[in-house]
């Protein structure tokens, strides 16, 4: 949970953890009305634990008290003055032992249930977002935790660790009204929790105030719009008694703005830079194999922008690279070498020697200008919204440029070889391409009505061959990178199912079966094992290392976040504060690239589940990510 309060007000700051989750315009909104709610909570009322309280030595002498623990010296009394022992005993002067009970500590967990339904939309909504927060930090400190649940969905109890629980909450919206059976089932539910919470909340549209006998929660609390303005009316009802307050609610914009859970964690102000000119987002950005550098194209200039992507606790980034190739040129394909890019650019309007169309290799050793292939041997016309893919090859001496054209065909370019800049076929029809390491490549290709995995690297043609599968009508592949190739398989998605009309997509994943060992020392599998996910709009295939496995990565129905489907099930690993027009996915690293609406250039570390930088340029908004 990020601590950052610097931006917020002194009287904040008490709630900084969790306001630092929002932009500094939102949490000083939500915050007003967070501040202004903490007084009608009264202070913490947990619960002690069960059970008969054992004694802990005397404590003092009193008036009452069983016989048992009369003093002895009263006993005497009875023997030798039985009138007066009476008398003592109708006037209530004995005294009695009073053991010291054994101190109890108190249930400090807090769980509250929110009424997502109908009656709770909008102002409802704020308020509920600002009571989870203020019971966040007050099971925080007492030293308990804080879980919540759903009225309408008895059985399931959440965390609070951060932003993404919040969003959950929001998204609980249901169109049924609350009802008596809701109640009676979460009352079954909390009473057969194995440590009864110290207190429990419901949230939502039922009057604070109920008899002693119906009620369920040891504190109940009802939001309402207020009739005139825009006032939150809240009232309380619990031990403590009952409180009553009408609160000023944030501004309609930051209002709607919250109830869409359009905030994200605000990152520290080293993950955010600024660049000049405007980028282009009309088509995706390059990674390189590394996944240590980045090129995006710039929308005013014919070039791009070049920038190394920052490790995890770097405080001063290399500043990025504008290289610029002419007004003339439309790029087909930009790949990287290291930290070098290369391109293959096409020239409409210039010709070669024999009155071709002209192409152009922009930054590569060895390749320069030559006529246009005919489209019988490579179809790359300009103006396409998808980058060619393509791989710089280099081993030693020997150095080779790959590429994949519009109608599947596989070429490379061998610098400095006898055919001079035309292109060499490899593949008739090629599925997909990772570039796993600087000198080799693998892919995926048709042979007959079989998929196979072919190798190429810089020096030498077509390499060993492995059977994937049957190939189906809407085929298509998704290539992870990595180590795992160096002596054994990777992983491999191949779309076995589609279905444009609901946007799904079925993928069959073959990961490497960590159970069968080969290769060099024994140390890498040789076999997959097979399971399938759906998804729409897949990205990339990668290893997820943090769990050790492979994942296919996909934007999110919604075009606001990156969703990861495994053999676990589906999970949203990054939710963007705006629209993602482009994204790219780096098979080798599992870093991804996205492009927003508002043009900024969002850079996430998938495996590590960690925001490497934000770029912000000419008309790119301010908003954090």
């Amino acid at each position: 949970m990020s601590t950052d309060t610097t931006e917020l007000p002194d009287a904040l700051k008490p709630w900084g953890p969790w306001l630092a989750w929002f932009t500094p315009d939102m949490a000083v909104e939500l915050g007003a009305l967070v501040q202004r709610m903490q007084p009608l909570l009264g202070r913490f009322r947990g619960q002690t634990r069960g059970g008969v309280p054992e004694p802990d030595g005397l404590d003092d002498l009193r008036r009452r008290g069983p016989y048992e623990r009369l003093l002895a010296t009263e006993w005497l009394l009875a023997d030798e003055l039985p009138d007066e022992f009476l008398r003592r005993a109708a006037s209530s002067e004995h005294l009695f032992l009073a053991p010291r009970p054994r101190a109890r500590e108190a249930e400090k967990s807090i769980v509250a249930i929110f009424d997502a339904g109908p009656l709770q939309l909008g102002a409802p909504r704020l308020g509920q977002l600002a009571l989870w927060i203020l019971l966040a930090r007050r099971a925080a400190q007492a030293g308990g935790v804080f879980q919540w649940g759903v009225l309408q969905q008895p059985g399931g109890l959440e965390g609070a660790d951060d932003a993404k629980n919040l969003r959950s909450l929001l998204k609980a919206r249901s169109f049924e009204v609350a009802s008596s059976m809701h109640a009676s089932e979460w009352q079954e539910v909390l009473s057969s929790l194995d440590n009864p919470p110290g207190e429990t909340w419901l949230i939502g549209a039922a009057p604070a105030e109920q008899p002693a006998g119906a009620r369920w929660t040891s504190q109940r609390v009802c939001f309402q719009r207020a009739v005139l303005g825009d006032v939150l009316d809240v009232s309380l009802g619990g031990e403590g008694g009952s409180r009553r307050a009408q609160l000023p609610l944030p501004s309609s914009k930051a209002g709607a703005a919250l109830l869409r859970g359009d905030f994200a964690e605000r990152l520290p102000q080293a993950v955010h830079r600024q660049h000049r000119g405007r980028i282009s987002l009309q088509r995706p950005a390059i990674i390189s194999p590394s996944g240590q550098h980045v090129a995006v194209q710039l929308l005013d200039d014919a070039g791009l922008l070049v920038f190394p992507v920052p490790v995890d606790g770097q405080r001063k980034a290399a500043r990025p690279k504008y290289q610029y190739w002419g007004q003339s040129l439309v790029p087909l394909s930009v790949m990287f070498l290291g930290k070098r890019t290369g391109a293959l650019l096409s020239n409409a309007h210039s010709k070669h020697a024999g009155g071709e169309r002209s192409m152009h290799f922009w930054q590569v050793p060895g390749l320069a200008s030559f006529a246009a292939p005919e489209p019988t041997q490579f179809r790359a016309p300009p103006g396409l919204a998808v980058w060619l893919p393509s791989a710089w090859l280099r081993e030693g001496n020997a150095e080779r440029v790959c590429m994949i054209d519009r109608d599947r065909r596989l070429v490379n370019w061998d610098v400095g070889g006898a055919t001079g800049p035309e292109p060499t076929l490899v593949d008739a029809e090629v599925f997909g391409m990772s570039q796993w390491q600087e000198s080799d490549v693998v892919y995926v290709a048709a042979n007959g009505h079989q998929l196979v995995l072919r190798r190429l690297g810089a020096g030498g043609g077509r390499g060993s061959e492995t059977l994937l599968c049957q190939r189906t009508d809407n085929t298509a592949v998704l290539i992870a990178g990595g180590w795992r190739w160096k002596a054994g398989v990777g992983g491999v998605a191949v779309r076995i199912a589609s279905d444009s009309a609901r946007s799904a997509e079925v993928w069959r994943i073959h990961e490497p079966d960590p159970a069968s060992a080969g290769g060099r020392h024994g140390r890498f599998p040789q076999n997959w094992r097979l399971f399938e996910v759906r998804a729409s709009r897949a990205l990339a295939l990668i290893d997820d290392l943090k769990h050790t496995r492979h994942a296919l990565v996909s934007l999110s129905p919604s075009f606001d976040g990156l969703d990861l489907h495994s053999r676990d099930g589906t999970e949203t690993v990054y939710k963007a504060p705006e629209r993602i027009e482009k994204v790219s996915v780096s098979a080798s690293t599992g870093l991804a690239v996205m492009l927003t609406v508002h043009k900024k250039i969002i850079v996430y570390a998938v495996p590590q589940r960690a925001l490497r930088a934000v770029l912000h340029g000419e008309g790119a908004s301010d908003a954090a990510a």
